[in-house]
C-alpha cells in the first residue's frame, strides 16, 4: 500500500482505538470493584482484542503483543480459571498505560519498543491453570468447501470480512481500516459463530495462531443446523455493502477541527454582521428592511446553535480519566474510597474539555487528601468504610455546572479564618466580619493550607489558587459548601461555549467595554450613602454584605468621574461590582484579538464591533483585579 494510503489508516486506527483506549481505563477500575460482572468482563476483553485486531492489520507489533497477553488474561477471568485480584488489576492497569504511551508514540510517528518482559510475564498468570475444554458445539449438516470437509459458509465468511475490514463500497477491493468498535455479543440467530471462533479467525488472520507472520485459515466448527435455505450465490468483490454499514457510512461522517473551528469562526462573523444590520434596520425606520434584518436574525441563530452543537462532546470524556486518578491515590493514601460519576452525558464545548481537566484533578486530589478520612477515623464516628466522591455535572442554563463532593470531614471556618491571620493573608478584624461561606472561600487563596505536613498529593499551598486562576480564565466561577464533620463541595461553573460570547455591553467615559455575560450577577444604581470607605478601599453596603467597589473609569484612563452603575461580576470566588456609566444591552460577539502589540495588556482579552460599527474592548476578567477586588495595572498607559 502506498505511504499516503498506511499514513490514513494508521490515523483512522488512532482515532477509533483511541476512543477504546480512553474507556478502558473507566471500565478496568469498574471491573476491578466487580470481578464477576461478565458484561464489564466481555466488553473489556474485546476492547484490548480489537485494539490487537487493528494493530496486526497495520504490522505493529509491540501492540499486538500486549494486547494479546492483556486478553490472554481476561480469557482466562471469563472461562473461570483466572481471578482478577489487585495484583492482576495492576498488571492490566501498567499495561492499560503502556498502551497509552504506545498511542501517543504512534501519532508521533516515533519508534515503538517492545513491551518488558516482567510485564508480559505478570499478565502470563492466565496460563498457569488450563481453560476447561469447551462442550462440543451441536453438530451442523457439513457444508461443501472447496477442499471438503466442513467450514462456514461464504456468506457468513463475508460478514466476517465485512465487519473486520469495513467493505462499503462495492467494487472495493483493498481493505479498509479495522473497526475499532465494541463487537457485538454473539447472535442467538442460526448460522451465528461464538466468540472463541471469531476470535481464531481473527489470530489466524493477523498471524497469532501458528507460524509468525502465516495468516492460516482455521477450519472453523459448522454453525448450528438452520432451516434449509438456497446455497447463497458466490460472493465477488463488487457485492453491495450489507444495509447496516452503508447506513452507518451514510449518516457519520469524520471532519477534521480545524475545518469546524473555520466554520464556527464564520458563523461569528455572520452574528456581527446580523447585529449591525438589526441596528440599522431599527434607526432607518424601512418596514421592508426590519423585515428581512429579523429574518435574518432568526436564521443566524438557528445556525448559530446547529454550528456549535457540532462542537460539544459529552462530558463523560472528560470523567473517564478520573477513576483511575481516585483509585491509584486511595491506594496510596490508605483510604477507602469510591467515586460516583453523574451527568457523563451532558455536553460540553470540545474546546472546555481539557482546560477543565487539571482544575477537576486538583479538586479531586484536594477531596480525597484532605476531606476524606482513614477509614479507621470513619469508623470512630460512625461512617462507613468506604468514603464516597461524587463527580456531577449538569446544564443550567447557558452553563455547564461540574460539582466535586464528598462525605468526608467537612471545612471548619474558625480553623480556616484562624489559619488565615497567621499566614497573614488577612487581619484580625476581616477574619473577624468573614462569614462562614467567605471563610470556606480562603482556601482559594495563594498559599493557603491547613495542612500541618504539606504532602506531595496534593501539593504546597494545596494548589486550590491555580483552580480559581483557571476557572477565572475560562469565564466561569467557583462555590464552596460544607458542614463539618459531612462533608464539603465545590462547584465550579463555566460557560456553555467560548466560540461565540454573549456580552454585557457598558460605556465607561468614551469608552465602550464588554463584559461576558457569563460573570455577570446583577446590575443596580448606586444611592447616596450606600457606598463608603472600609479598610483603605470603596465598598458598597449592598444586600446585607459589604461588596467591593472597582472604578473602571480610573482603569481605563479616563478622566471623567466614576460612574453610579454598577454591574457585580463574580470573578473565579470573587464578587465584584464595577463602576461605569451605562449600561447599554446584551450582544453576541465574536472575540477577536488585538495583534502582538495588545496581546500583553492585562485585562483585555480582545477586541469586537458592536451593532453600530464602534469598536468595543472584550475584558479578560480574571486579569482586571486580586484576590481583594484591587484593579490591577490599568489601560492608561496604552491610552
Amino acid at each position: 500500500m502506498t505511504a499516503e494510503f498506511d499514513n490514513e489508516l494508521r490515523q483512522d486506527f488512532l482515532v477509533e482505538a483511541g476512543e477504546l483506549v480512553q474507556a478502558l481505563g473507566e471500565q478496568l477500575i469498574g471491573l476491578e470493584a466487580n470481578p464477576h460482572d461478565s458484561e464489564l468482563l466481555n466488553a473489556v476483553f474485546r476492547a484490548f482484542h480489537t485494539v490487537k485486531g487493528g494493530a496486526g492489520f497495520l504490522a505493529i507489533e509491540p501492540m499486538v503483543q500486549l494486547c494479546h497477553h492483556a486478553e490472554d488474561l481476561l480469557n482466562g477471568a471469563r472461562n473461570g480459571t483466572v481471578v482478577l485480584d489487585a495484583p492482576l488489576m495492576d498488571a492490566l492497569l501498567e499495561a492499560l498505560d503502556l498502551l497509552n504511551d504506545m498511542m501517543a508514540a504512534l501519532g508521533a510517528d516515533a519508534p515503538l519498543a517492545m513491551p518488558p518482559p516482567a510485564l508480559l510475564q505478570r499478565l502470563n498468570r492466565s496460563a498457569a491453570a488450563p481453560a476447561p475444554a469447551p462442550a462440543p458445539p451441536p453438530v451442523a449438516a457439513p457444508v461443501e468447501a472447496g477442499d471438503g470437509g466442513t467450514a462456514i459458509d461464504d456468506s457468513e465468511f463475508e460478514a466476517l470480512l465485512d465487519k473486520m475490514y469495513g467493505n462499503n463500497a462495492p467494487g472495493t477491493v483493498e481493505p479498509a481500516p479495522v473497526a475499532i468498535a465494541p463487537a457485538a455479543p454473539p447472535s442467538a440467530s442460526a448460522g451465528a459463530i461464538d466468540d472463541d471462533e471469531f476470535e481464531a479467525l481473527l489470530d489466524a488472520l493477523h498471524g497469532q495462531g501458528g507460524q509468525p507472520g502465516v495468516a492460516a485459515m482455521p477450519a472453523p466448527v459448522a454453525p448450528p443446523p438452520a432451516a434449509p435455505a438456497p446455497a447463497p450465490a458466490p460472493a465477488s468483490a463488487s457485492a453491495p455493502a450489507s444495509p447496516r454499514h452503508a447506513a452507518s457510512a451514510e449518516t457519520t461522517v469524520r471532519v477534521d477541527t480545524a475545518r469546524l473551528d473555520a466554520l464556527v469562526n464564520r458563523a461569528g462573523e455572520l452574528v456581527l454582521v446580523r447585529n449591525r444590520l438589526l441596528s440599522l434596520a431599527a434607526s432607518s425606520g424601512d418596514e421592508a428592511l426590519a423585515v428581512a434584518a429579523n429574518e435574518l436574525d432568526r436564521v443566524a441563530d438557528e445556525l448559530q446553535t446547529a454550528v456549535l452543537g457540532m462542537r460539544m462532546q459529552p462530558v463523560g470524556r472528560l470523567f473517564q480519566r478520573f477513576p483511575r486518578i481516585v483509585r491509584d491515590l486511595a491506594r496510596q493514601l490508605g483510604k477507602n474510597v469510591e467515586l460516583v460519576l453523574e451527568g457523563e452525558g451532558t455536553d460540553l464545548d470540545r474546546s472546555l474539555v481539557e482546560s477543565l481537566a487539571d482544575p477537576l484533578i486538583h479538586l479531586l486530589r484536594n477531596a480525597l487528601d484532605h476531606g476524606v478520612e482513614t477509614p479507621a477515623e470513619r469508623k470512630r464516628t460512625g461512617k462507613p468504610d468506604k468514603a464516597r466522591v461524587c463527580l456531577s455535572a449538569s446544564q443550567r442554563g447557558e452553563h455547564i455546572v461540574i460539582s466535586v463532593s464528598d462525605d468526608g470531614r467537612g471545612m471548619d471556618a474558625n480553623v480556616l479564618r484562624r489559619k488565615a491571620v497567621e499566614k497573614g493573608l488577612i487581619s484580625a478584624d476581616e477574619a473577624a466580619r468573614l462569614s462562614d461561606v467567605e471563610s470556606y472561600e480562603l482556601v482559594f487563596r495563594p498559599g493557603f493550607s491547613t495542612a500541618a505536613v504539606v504532602s506531595d498529593i496534593s501539593g504546597r499551598g494545596v494548589g486550590m489558587d491555580v483552580v480559581k486562576t483557571r476557572v477565572a480564565e475560562l469565564g466561569g466561577s467557583l462555590k464552596v459548601r460544607s458542614r463539618l464533620g459531612h462533608g464539603s463541595e465545590l462547584e465550579l461553573s463555566v460557560p456553555l461555549t467560548l466560540a461565540i460570547l454573549r456580552v454585557l455591553m457598558v460605556r465607561v467615559g468614551e469608552r465602550l467595554l464588554a463584559l461576558p455575560m457569563g460573570n455577570v450577577e446583577e446590575v443596580f444604581e448606586l444611592s447616596a450613602g450606600q457606598d463608603r470607605m472600609l479598610d483603605g478601599r470603596m465598598v458598597a453596603n449592598h444586600r446585607g454584605r459589604a461588596l467591593p467597589l472597582a472604578d473602571l473609569a480610573g482603569w481605563t484612563g479616563s478622566a471623567t468621574a466614576a460612574g453610579r452603575h454598577v454591574v457585580v461580576l463574580h470573578i473565579g470566588h470573587l464578587r465584584l461590582g464595577c463602576l461605569v456609566h451605562a449600561v447599554l444591552g446584551r450582544e453576541d460577539v465574536m472575540v477577536k484579538p488585538l495583534g502582538p502589540l495588545f496581546e500583553d495588556v492585562p485585562g483585555v482579552a480582545g477586541a469586537t464591533v458592536t451593532g453600530d460599527g464602534r469598536l468595543a474592548l472584550v475584558l479578560d476578567l480574571a486579569g482586571i483585579a486580586d484576590e481583594r477586588g484591587q484593579l490591577l495595572p490599568s489601560l492608561r498607559a496604552t491610552g
